[in-house]
């Protein structure tokens, strides 16, 4: 009766140790036109690298745009293999996000070169929640060891960098303040659990509310001024080579 028992155990973890199963749980954590390669192969976003937890290269992407399993604790497992993607705590990021990631997976201080952008357990995503986390401490992922009223299971959000730090007013929030890997939390629909639809105009409203106003303007203000350099710069570099 034991090895009856034990076979969906073993298979399991066969299946979490493969490749196939790793891929798609780890991209499961951004939008799937940031992450997968089934969509549509001529898309012009591509598709994402996807690495391991030891930063192996598991498939090599086209975008920029890398997923990867950031739990610091590792699997619990003897057999080093994750009991379910939610364990993993997989994101995906931007190309400044990897150094961020470095950082934290090595448990140094991230070298930035500019912000990163984070999407975390995005809808659809295969888990509603991450692992959960000590909003002030980066390394704490288990809620016996969370500091008092500190201990917060994600739903779907993007992390950037910097504002308050509680959690609880449903507002963009900074997580593990003071800290190297500070960073700002934006709660999405379905972040604290709850069941809520919006229409495409109370969605626009919202967007139209402070703060989400302030930080759309600061994004569009980033973004523009990046165009205006790179513009300046190949402006120089055509006045250079003619």
């Amino acid at each position: 009766m034991l090895p009856a028992l034990l076979f969906p155990l073993s298979a399991a973890i066969d299946l979490h140790a493969s490749i196939e199963w790793q891929i798609e749980a780890y991209s499961a954590a951004a939008p799937s036109f940031l992450s997968s390669k089934a969509i549509d192969h001529s898309c012009v976003l591509g598709f994402a690298t996807i690495l391991d937890s030891t930063q192996k290269v598991l498939r090599n992407g086209t975008n920029g745009w890398t997923c990867m399993p950031a739990n610091p604790s590792g699997p619990a497992s003897e057999d080093g293999v994750w009991a379910s993607a939610r364990e993993a705590a997989p994101v995906c990021f931007d190309a400044a996000g990897l150094d961020w990631m470095k950082g934290w997976m090595a448990r140094k201080k991230p070298l930035m070169k500019r912000d990163a952008f984070t999407p975390t357990a995005l809808p659809p995503s295969a888990f509603a929640r991450d692992l959960g986390f000590d909003n002030t401490d980066p390394f704490v992922t288990s809620k016996e060891e969370a500091g008092p009223d500190q201990w917060i299971e994600s739903g779907p959000h993007l992390m950037i960098d910097a504002f308050t730090s509680d959690f609880s007013l449903g507002e963009p929030y900074t997580m593990f303040p003071g800290t190297d890997f500070a960073h700002l939390m934006i709660p999405a629909s379905g972040y604290y659990g709850e069941e809520t639809t919006l229409s495409p105009e109370e969605l626009l409203d919202l967007l139209m509310s402070p703060p989400y106003i302030y930080i759309l303007a600061a994004l569009v203000l980033l973004l523009a001024s990046g165009a205006l350099a790179g513009g300046r710069g190949g402006s120089k570099a055509g006045t250079q080579l003619a």
